[in-house]
């Protein structure tokens, strides 16, 4: 018999026809995962286990009546629509359908690549705030500034967590959380976000590196995703176990898949692998002192000239006494060297061994007194200027405003992941109480039964139907309270650390206080203007454009290490040995230690009594200089590849940015669907139940019904998730998602939400 009848007038409309065919719902169930696939990517990396916050959280729901449930877990119902506004849902369906977004065309009008970035962008790049909490001390100096160079600096232990704000949100074992809060406490205590705010601090290391002469060490440019987690794609609200044709035979869903609880490092660096030559050497910007200090014993061979026929001793200038012809004496050479931004760097020695290597102990003797040699040495080619010898330190200045960008990314992904990760949870929520409500119908359509067989008025085997029913809800009902248990631990591992002693508050479950509202109509996006936005107030496109200009300085310093090496030196010398030798200047830029190299004249001493002027041109001039040359080619090659990647990341912005505004738009028009779907189907299980009343009817068909009106429950739960996160998606392909939360960069540096 048809499902259809003279008699159903309230069930005969266009849009009923629309939906169902020969009683069959269009749960849309294909649209909703085209929908949530959209901005979403997978990832990959190892296992997160969960903690051990209390015994209960391993352990299922119990099977507690339906109201009880319902009222513990606070979860609101997806209760029925009258026939207005199902109808009132079909209509706006018709009017939004038709009008779905495509791409827009490629054209003059496409939005150019911002000159100025957003306001966020630039506090971002302009701030030198640091953790406070972690923040390492002994490096700068302070009042007691001699002492700072020889001081161990001293970075804090690793920040434990603080559990005052967990604990305020628990309540009966159970902990009651608002998105505000979860985001608070993800802030506080995630271990990836406490990654980046090491790595603000590894770029302050290499500024007072650089400031020193030596090469910088990199930040890293490592950024963390959250786990994708239970409602992520491939969501068991999206498999065929909700559009099964049979309610009565139930689809396992797999929840021993680890998936969900996989994380992935996405790395920003435009260069990859691939680094920059070292370039030209970095003159030695901290000065250098070198003591040598050494006790000398000298006997000389005694000749025929030497008996006087006296054996007095001798005093040397220690003030020992010595027998004839035998010194005792103590050596002292010091040297000091320091560089400028120029290149120039000026060396100076003294040295008094001169004395023990040719004088007697007469005070008359010239050599009594002790040499000295200063050398101020100017390059005019390689090594020359301040834009090649500080660009170690613009390199790290930059480096700085690359890691506040970093980590500005890494707290954009976090609070995106964070989001995603509640509003599944609170999806994974209401899919129980609909599957409650589902058992509660399918047990009393068996209590039904069972009063009718007993009266005789129905066949045994409808009451065995009526059964298999009641089963099959009761195993839905199990496999939704696993999966809900589920996203709690990820959600848990996300937010707090279970591991740590400050998070070892007992509560058995999450109860999420923040539900999802979907708008009756949504806000005109224009696209290209939401594109212009995008790239401005991108972090992650801001930093590439800064790596951009670092490759540039490191492409000059390669290029101006191809130079022949030409310098200019003046040196005088008092008790002058010989000419000036030829030595390397500053630091070897591919180490970049800053150890110094000795002085050639430093244990020399002067060999002759006349004072020295010295002055005239070192010239080093490679035939055919090919390492060099190579280099600055790679580099500069390397620097191409990088601005290939960042206009490749804008077009990819743009793309994001697209799809993201059309997967919003097809989520709020799949939104509509479903819920004048859903509204439809509760109108045809009434006449189903009317029709059974007056005889018209067959137990299987209401059964099949109440199944489908579940199955368009869920869709229309799957539905608002969808939409909820593609809203999310598209304010983070806008980088606007801190702003939009109400939480400013300094607070989230300093671990803290106000």
């Amino acid at each position: 018999m048809s499902p259809w009848t003279r008699n159903d007038q309230k069930i005969r409309d266009r849009g009923l026809l629309r939906f169902h065919a020969v009683g069959r719902p269009c749960v849309l169930v294909a649209a909703m995962a085209a929908a949530s696939s959209v901005g979403h990517s997978q990832q990959t990396a190892p296992v997160l286990t969960p903690g051990s916050a209390s015994p209960q959280q391993n352990q299922l729901i119990p099977l507690a009546p339906p109201m009880q449930q319902e009222q513990q877990q606070s979860l609101p119902s997806v209760g029925p629509l009258s026939a207005a506004q199902a109808r009132a849902a079909a209509e706006k369906v018709d009017n939004v359908l038709p009008d779905l977004p495509a791409p827009p065309s490629i054209s003059e009008t496409q939005p150019p690549t911002p000159k100025q970035e957003s306001n966020s962008v630039q506090q971002a790049e302009g701030s030198k705030a640091e953790p406070v909490r972690d923040q390492f001390t002994g490096l700068r100096p302070n009042f007691l500034g001699f002492l700072g160079p020889y001081r161990r600096p001293h970075v804090p232990e690793l920040f434990p967590g603080n559990g005052e704000r967990l604990n305020s949100l628990i309540r009966d074992g159970k902990l009651y959380l608002s998105l505000r809060d979860a985001l608070a406490l993800v802030i506080e205590n995630n271990l990836e976000v406490q990654v980046e705010r090491y790595n603000l601090q590894l770029a302050e290391t290499d500024i007072v590196r650089a400031s020193g002469g030596g090469s910088t060490r990199g930040i890293d440019y490592n950024i963390t995703e959250s786990p994708q987690g239970i409602g992520g794609p491939g969501s068991p609200l999206l498999n065929s176990s909700q559009t099964s044709t049979n309610p009565i035979t139930p689809t396992i869903d797999d929840l021993t898949s680890l998936n969900a609880t996989t994380v992935t490092q996405t790395n920003l660096s435009q260069t990859g692998t691939q680094n920059y030559s070292a370039g030209a050497n970095i003159p030695y910007f901290d000065p250098s002192l070198i003591v040598e200090s050494g006790y000398l014993r000298r006997s000389d061979i005694q000749t025929i000239g030497d008996f006087t026929g006296t054996t007095a001793g001798t005093t040397g200038t220690s003030g020992t006494t010595a027998s004839p012809n035998t010194l005792h004496y103590v050596t002292a050479n010091i040297a000091y060297l320091e560089g400028f931004s120029t290149g120039t760097q000026v060396e100076a020695t003294v040295n008094n061994d001169s004395q023990v290597i040719y004088s007697s102990l007469s005070q008359n003797n010239p050599f009594y007194s002790p040499s000295t040699s200063v050398t101020v040495t100017q390059p005019l080619l390689r090594g020359f200027g301040r834009g090649t010898n500080l660009r170690y330190l613009r390199i790290a200045n930059l480096n700085r405003k690359v890691s506040h960008l970093l980590f500005q990314q890494q707290l954009i992904d976090t609070i995106y992941g964070t989001s995603r990760l509640y509003y599944d949870l609170v999806s994974l929520g209401e899919n129980i109480s609909v599957k409650q409500e589902a058992l509660r119908a399918a047990r009393k359509l068996y209590q039904d039964d069972r009063d009718q067989v007993e009266q005789g008025t129905l066949a045994p085997i409808e009451l065995t139907r009526a059964q298999a029913l009641v089963t099959s809800s009761e195993f839905d009902l199990v496999q939704a309270q696993g999966l809900y248990r589920q996203q709690e631990v990820v959600l848990r591992n996300e937010i707090i650390r279970p591991g740590a002693p400050a998070f070892r508050s007992a509560f058995s479950s999450i109860v999420p206080t923040d539900h999802i509202t979907v708008p009756d109509d949504l806000e005109p996006l224009n696209v290209e203007q939401l594109e212009a936005e995008g790239l401005a107030n991108r972090p992650d496109l801001a930093e590439a454009h800064l790596q951009i200009k670092t490759g540039e300085i490191s492409v000059e310093g390669s290029r101006n290490n191809a130079l022949a090496q030409l310098n200019v030196y003046a040196n005088v010398q008092t008790r002058g040995s010989s000419e000036q030798n030829y030595e390397p200047l500053g630091s070897p830029a591919a180490s970049g230690t800053g150890a110094v190299t000795l002085p050639q004249n430093l244990a020399l001493g002067g060999l002759r009594t006349a004072t020295i002027y010295q002055g005239g041109v070192q010239l080093t001039l490679p035939l055919r200089n090919r390492i060099a040359q190579a280099d600055a080619a790679r580099d500069t090659i390397q620097l191409r590849q990088a601005e290939a990647r960042t206009q490749r990341l804008e077009d990819q912005v743009r793309e994001e940015i697209e799809n993201a505004v059309i997967a919003l738009q097809t989520a709020q028009a799949a939104y509509n669907a479903a819920v004048a779907s859903r509204g439809y189907q509760q109108q045809l299980l009434d006449a189903e139940r009317d029709k059974l009343a007056l005889g018209q009817s067959t137990n299987l068909l209401v059964v099949q019904n109440e199944a489908y009106l579940a199955q368009a429950r869920s869709t229309e739960i799957v539905a608002r998730s969808n939409w909820a996160k593609a809203r999310i998606a598209l304010d983070r392909s806008l980088g606007n998602l801190i702003d939009k939360n109400n939480i400013t960069l300094t607070d989230a540096i300093d671990g803290q939400v106000r």
